[in-house]
């Protein structure tokens, strides 16, 4: 268990997403999810994701019951109108998807051109979701937020 002030940890059991995948975006706005993020390559036991805004300018792909986790501890924030346009930010922009048989989700080419994803997309797992990312701007993302030796640190202590 992470034991780190202010983290929030996930059981020794929880699936973790880790990991860089390059994938083809094809003319339905699909694409397939690594097989170790599905079902059958020992990722998470259900088959529904949520793809919403994420952070740092990325889509995310959560496993459904983690968004609905994540959604309801918000929830329980201090009430007033910070935490609702949040919510309601976090509620317009998301949609459920599942997995087709040959493990391709589809996300809507509105969605994925917002984010700059038009023929390749980028899927980085962050633990318990995935980050989605147009390659080019992953690539410059990283460029300038490269080197916090603090993190570092702290991963390989």
């Amino acid at each position: 268990m992470n034991d780190h002030p202010g983290s929030n940890p996930l059981p020794e059991s929880a699936f973790a997403f880790h990991g860089s995948h390059t994938r083809a975006v094809d003319a339905k706005g699909r694409f397939n999810l690594p097989f170790k993020f599905l079902r059958g390559g020992s990722g998470p036991e259900e088959e529904k994701f949520v793809v919403s805004k994420g952070a740092d300018g990325s889509l995310s792909l959560l496993p459904h019951s983690v968004w609905l986790a994540n959604f309801n501890r918000l929830r329980q924030g201090e009430p007033g109108p910070k935490l609702r346009a949040y919510l309601r930010r976090m509620s317009t922009g998301s949609k459920v998807v599942e997995p087709d048989s040959q493990g391709r989700v589809a996300v809507s080419h509105e969605i994925l051109a917002e984010f700059g994803i038009a023929k390749k997309i980028t899927i980085v797992g962050m633990g318990n979701y995935m980050g989605l990312w147009d390659p080019a701007a992953l690539e410059a993302f990283n460029a300038e937020t490269d080197g916090d030796e603090a993190y570092n640190d702290e991963f390989f202590r």
